[in-house]
């Protein structure tokens, strides 16, 4: 799941909907357990993202976040 346009959709791009509902829940229980009620649409695309990784993917993604200074490094700071 993820905001197109400002509109939920699916991996298939398709609209939320009662077969797909289950998907969008599951990512504000993962957001509001991060965030609290602090949400933003950022914070929502971070957790949607995570879902979709593969293992090696996201073992990839836990090193890089340990590395001190790798996120500000990439985000040009």
């Amino acid at each position: 799941m993820k905001i197109i346009n400002g509109k939920w959709q699916d991996d298939n791009q398709d609209p939320v909907d009662n077969f797909n509902v289950s998907q969008l829940l599951e990512i504000g229980r993962n957001v509001q357990a991060v965030y609290g009620e602090n949400i933003t649409y950022d914070r929502i695309s971070v957790i949607s993202s995570i879902g979709r990784l593969t293992n090696k993917e996201e073992s990839s993604l836990a090193y890089l976040l340990e590395q001190d200074g790798a996120i500000s490094k990439l985000a040009g700071y």
